[in-house]
């Protein structure tokens, strides 16, 4: 009877290529990391500081309007109309910064208006602080502008989307400043996934938002204004607030610091207030849907709402004239009962 032999070298061979297996993957994840690593220092090298030297370059390239000192930072801020009208104060939303209301500013100075359009600390060209930008970083903010600006009386403010819920905020916070509450599409009347979960978490979230942030909201803006003949211009602020630090990483800082996705009592306050409130939305918005409309409307039943047909979420920019037509004259009719 012959025994079959069994072969012995096959055990080692099979490790060696496991081991060899090991080797290689351990060495991809190294090279994975360290270029993220890298990508992520380099994200921040490759962008300018917004700094004293920044803002006097802006400022001599007539880039810049004027910059005022807040509790927070400094903050760039638009101003146009007569020294003594109104005040019309522009809360911009996410993403864009006081740009947002380039289409406004003109026709409402025109009207005797003075216009007051910053760039919320974190946009634009403002300071991004490394702090929380929690719901009393923007209310502080906005009530620090108006005092570095000398404004005592109560102003017309106007929040889109984000700044919505800020301007509710600040309208229940500060009702004694308030003559007349604008809204465009605000959010905080509903939740839902501005960003993927996994996005807020530390490392992961920290290194998306400073390496490919300003990327990514670039060309949402791009395809919100596909068609548009305001499409380049939109495209280019995006491109010129960018690429100073710390545009990505202040978006982030607010998905995880601001539940602006929730302010019920705000909107609340404003409904028992009974200050004049003034709305538009698009029937068509994907972001905060037409039907949440109704739910302002029930919380703050005072609410004149601007309903536009068709028009999806960027109507502050993209549908300007269509929400003047209608803003103005009730503008006009509160100033002059104010």
């Amino acid at each position: 009877m012959t025994a079959t032999p069994v072969p012995g070298p096959a055990r080692p061979r099979r490790r060696r290529r496991s081991r060899v297996v090991g080797l290689v993957v351990a060495a991809v994840l190294v090279v994975l990391v360290g270029g993220a690593g890298i990508a992520y220092v380099v994200a921040d090298a490759t962008r300018a500081p917004l700094d004293d030297a920044a803002r006097s370059q802006l400022l001599a390239d007539g880039k810049a309007d004027t910059f005022v000192e807040t509790g927070g930072g400094v903050m760039h801020v638009r101003l146009s109309g007569p020294q003594d009208g109104p005040v019309v104060l522009l809360v911009h939303g996410a993403v864009v910064g006081g740009f947002a209301w380039a289409n406004w500013v003109e026709l409402l100075a025109a009207a005797g208006y003075r216009v007051v359009a910053p760039d919320l600390l974190g946009y634009g060209y403002s300071d991004r602080p490394d702090v929380d930008y929690t719901q009393g970083f923007y209310v502080d903010q906005l009530r620090d502008l108006l005092d570095g600006l000398g404004v005592d009386e109560p102003v017309h403010i106007v929040g889109a989307s984000l700044g919505g819920a800020i301007v509710a905020d600040f309208a229940a916070a500060h009702p004694e400043r308030v003559a007349t509450v604008g809204l465009m599409a605000p959010a905080g009347l509903g939740r839902y996934d501005a960003v993927a979960p996994a996005l807020k978490l530390p490392v992961l979230g920290d290194w998306a938002f400073r390496v490919l942030g300003a990327r990514i909201v670039t060309q949402q803006m791009a395809d919100a204004y596909a068609g548009s003949p305001d499409r380049d211009a939109m495209l280019r602020w995006m491109g010129e607030q960018s690429r100073f630090r710390g545009f990505g990483e202040g978006i982030l800082n607010t998905l995880r610091h601001y539940d602006f996705m929730a302010r019920e009592e705000s909107f609340d306050a404003i409904g028992r207030a009974g200050v004049p409130v003034f709305a538009a939305w698009g029937t068509e918005d994907d972001v905060h849907p037409y039907a949440w409309s109704q739910r302002l409307l029930d919380r703050v039943p005072q609410t004149e709402l601007l309903t536009i047909d068709g028009a999806g979420h960027a109507i502050t920019f993209g549908r300007a004239d269509d929400v003047l037509r209608s803003y103005l004259p009730f503008l006009q009719r509160h100033a002059a009962t104010g």
